[in-house]
């Protein structure tokens, strides 16, 4: 072999050496610790298996669940109770329960519908709301949730909440929709703009193996139904504008125009 070429080749593999060392340096020292939050590891969302599905049986459970009112875990207190419960009752006892339904039911979907958290109780509305849906992403069962009138009431916006959760493991709730399906399902266009967040519509499929299989026969619809407001100047709660209503008509329409040319 030419010495001249061998040292050449020599000289490329010790170049390309120090290319990799530096690149693997460059990321141990300033690329990877960007991408630690509060010294953890970001990592993606875990995804729900779709679509939901009726079971082989044609049956489909859900675990509706509502007005948990959770605060700061065990150092919140239970409301509304016998003296004698108030020393040992807290948010734990709360988690404990959703536990233990999850566990008997065994729910193919699990439905949180409002006052997911206490606002004025929880300091920290994103820890309160890890902690609150905790027992369902770690059962990696599908789920979803809208907002009452008192999950606005610590750290976050209604959008911020909407926003946070639909990140959550698992979780298939959206803020509000993007797109809406034309009768063929081939073209989408631009929904018009809608009273608050979290109006979604999740679709539930047939059973596997039966003449429904492609096709959805369960439509489930979440509103959002507001916080407070004023009416002659007296402070009262929200309700579920026109505009909301008039997108629930057209996309359950849309839904009935489909399941006829089944």
């Amino acid at each position: 072999m030419d010495p001249g070429n061998s040292m050449s080749w020599i000289h490329s593999f010790l170049y390309l050496f120090l290319i990799i060392a530096s690149v693997h340096v460059l990321n141990t020292i300033l690329i990877s610790p960007k991408l630690a939050v509060d010294h953890q590891t970001a990592r993606v969302k875990r995804v729900a298996p779709l679509p939901l599905r009726f079971r082989a049986d044609g049956t489909f459970k859900i675990l509706q669940v509502a007005d948990m009112h959770f605060g700061n875990g065990k150092v919140t207190r239970c409301r509304d109770v016998l003296e004698s419960e108030f020393e040992y009752c807290s948010d734990l006892n709360t988690t404990r329960f959703l536990k233990k339904m999850i566990q008997l039911e065994n729910p193919d979907f699990v439905a949180f519908t409002g006052d997911n958290i206490f606002g004025s109780s929880a300091s920290d509305a994103a820890e309160s709301l890890l902690e609150a849906f905790g027992p369902v992403m770690k059962s990696g069962i599908p789920w979803a949730a809208v907002l009452g009138n008192h999950d606005q009431e610590s750290t976050m916006t209604r959008e911020e909440l909407m926003s946070f959760i639909s990140l959550m493991d698992f979780s298939l709730s959206q803020t509000f929709p993007s797109v809406e399906e034309t009768p063929n399902h081939k073209k989408q266009h631009a929904v018009p703009k809608i009273d608050g967040f979290g109006n979604f519509d999740l679709r539930v499929w047939g059973a596997p193996g039966s003449s429904f299989a492609n096709s959805s026969v369960l439509n489930l619809y979440f509103l959002d139904s507001g916080d407070r407001a004023f009416v002659d100047g007296v402070r009262t709660y929200d309700w579920i504008k026109e505009s909301q209503l008039n997108w629930l008509r057209r996309v359950s329409q849309k839904v009935q125009e489909a399941v006829l040319q089944i």
